[in-house]
């Protein structure tokens, strides 16, 4: 199945995004010059993404952006 990614955060210069490789079951945040995909390999996990301090201002956004879908997720009506 192909790579399932969500843009957190972007700029000029490239995209913070959330992937999902279904067949591998692994979820991973990187960040991805402009029309490249994810790196599972040079991304990071959820974990330590959120533990990382952000290194600049895309890097920030994209963390609040991931905190807010996580929270959005976690308490929507519904949820088990």
């Amino acid at each position: 199945m192909e790579l399932i990614a969500r843009s957190l955060a972007q700029d000029d210069t490239g995209a913070w995004m959330m992937a999902f490789d279904p067949d591998e079951l692994h979820l991973f945040i990187a960040f991805a010059e402009p029309g490249a995909s994810p790196d599972p390999v040079g991304g990071m996990t959820v974990e330590d993404f959120l533990v990382t301090r952000p290194r600049d201002e895309l890097h920030e956004q994209a963390h609040h952006s991931f905190v807010r879908f996580l929270t959005a997720v976690m308490t929507s009506h519904g949820a088990a």
